[in-house]
């Protein structure tokens, strides 16, 4: 890279060496690109243009400036922010574009800021993520390439899919999450509530796959975060 612009959010920065950051960023155009900045850098959630330049693995980053209106994220908004940046720092591969994940991202930060549905708008987006990186889970079909049946049961597998179970999901949630993803309202969460107490197990268990056993930052803040119960 030359000067080359790159439009996007910084996902994460920190103090690096004397007077610089160094910062994640995602982008349009490359996907993530690690560099370092020598002068002031974006908050989060805020569309940024900057200019990357290097060879090698870190870039350095120049020109940075703001090219849209800030998102402004509060309450457990701001914690499902924090998670979804930090699954893009942990899964995204360096340098491979991956512009549908880019949109995916900037749609879910509006919808939390539009306090639509903050489970439903994790797992939209999580869905998005894994079919860009190639995971995409096969809810209308099982490991045998049969059709999932509605009154059926069945357990994901990781990397096969998956398959009858008698303790297992339920077919018929499988087969709601095409329409649950069509659907963007502050009612899916209620409508779509057995598909997405579904999602939630199977995602789960599919990231973590991908994660390794280093534990989530940004989850373990978030469960910190609520009040504890006394007995």
């Amino acid at each position: 890279m030359r000067n080359e612009p790159l439009h996007g959010y910084v996902l994460h920065q920190r103090a690096y060496r004397e007077n610089s950051k160094l910062v994640n960023f995602l982008s349009f155009e490359a996907g993530r690109v690690d560099g370092v900045a020598r002068q002031s850098i974006s908050t989060l959630y805020q569309p940024t243009l900057l200019f990357a330049t290097g060879k090698s693995g870190l870039k350095s980053f120049a020109k940075a400036e703001s090219v849209g209106s800030a998102i402004t994220l509060m309450g457990d908004a701001l914690f499902a922010g924090f998670y979804l940046n930090e699954l893009l720092v942990r899964l995204l591969p360096h340098q491979e574009p991956l512009p549908e994940v880019v949109s995916a991202y900037a749609a879910a930060l509006q919808a939390l800021a539009d306090r639509q549905p903050l489970i439903a708008t994790l797992r939209r987006f999580e869905l998005v993520l894994l079919e860009q990186l190639g995971y995409e889970i096969d809810f209308q079909s099982d490991w045998l390439g049969q059709p999932i049946v509605p009154n059926a049961l069945y357990r994901y597998q990781r990397g096969e899919g998956f398959s009858l179970n008698p303790s297992g999901e339920t077919g018929a949630s499988l087969l709601a999450v095409v329409d649950f993803q069509s659907t963007q309202s502050k009612t899916a969460e209620t409508s779509h509530s057995e598909c997405l107490a579904m999602l939630t197990r199977v995602l789960r268990n599919a990231l973590a796959a991908q994660l390794g056993d280093k534990p989530l930052k940004s989850r373990a803040l978030w469960i910190a975060s609520k009040p504890k119960i006394s007995n």
